[in-house]
């Protein structure tokens, strides 16, 4: 297959590395075009009035995650973290992404992920991608991929190669680091494992399809 144009969806800051950094690093270093797209600035304040982190300090945890997967199109909009809706505005500007872009492939939020946020990013990424023809979601992670619906794993990537760029592009992201410790990430580690283990490799990243064109 010709080298490919890839367009990555998250609702924040350090969703698309949890969810596909290794297929996105294994992407570039073979020649594939990526762009990244993330929906929110992710400053975030707890219920609480606790500041768990900025947009200043987001978007610069954002670069330098994506510099260490080796993604330098990246795109930060400006929708709200908790509350990107599913609305025309975020339709249409994903859909001036994909037109202007034209992947082969996209991949964004599986729908019946908990976090609202997530969800309403997979609703907007399907309907703005109407016409595009592989779309793939992301295997979430808890706590947001705790549903009450079972992911399906149907595409696998082998990241052995890429597990450590993935780690460490999500350690970059100090903020959520310092939050959730060393125990998040072995268990994205963890994850990943099994996913490997499933399809006879060390290390894996899976997905569910909504729709794939088999290329020859």
């Amino acid at each position: 297959m010709e080298n490919m144009k890839i367009l990555a969806l998250g609702a924040h800051i350090d969703d698309i590395e949890l969810a596909c950094g290794g297929t996105l690093s294994l992407a570039i270093e073979r020649g594939n075009d990526v762009s990244m797209v993330v929906l929110s600035q992710s400053a975030y304040t707890s219920y609480d009035g606790r500041v768990i982190r900025t947009n200043d300090v987001a978007i610069e945890e954002g670069k330098n995650a994506a510099a260490i997967l080796g993604i330098t199109n990246l795109e930060i909009w400006d929708f709200p973290t908790k509350d990107i809706p599913y609305h025309s505005e975020v339709v249409e500007r994903i859909n001036q992404k994909v037109n202007d872009f034209k992947p082969d492939i996209i991949f964004t939020h599986w729908p019946f992920d908990t976090h609202k946020s997530h969800q309403n990013t997979a609703l907007s990424s399907i309907a703005a991608a109407r016409y595009y023809n592989t779309i793939l979601m992301y295997d979430p992670i808890a706590p947001a991929g705790r549903s009450y619906v079972g992911f399906r794993p149907q595409v696998y990537v082998d990241i052995s190669s890429h597990i450590d760029k993935k780690l460490n592009a999500l350690k970059a992201h100090k903020s959520e680091y310092g939050k959730y410790g060393e125990k998040w990430i072995e268990g994205i580690k963890a994850r990943a494992h099994y996913r490997g283990y499933e399809i006879g490799t060390t290390y894996a990243e899976a997905f569910e399809v909504l729709r794939f064109e088999l290329k020859f």
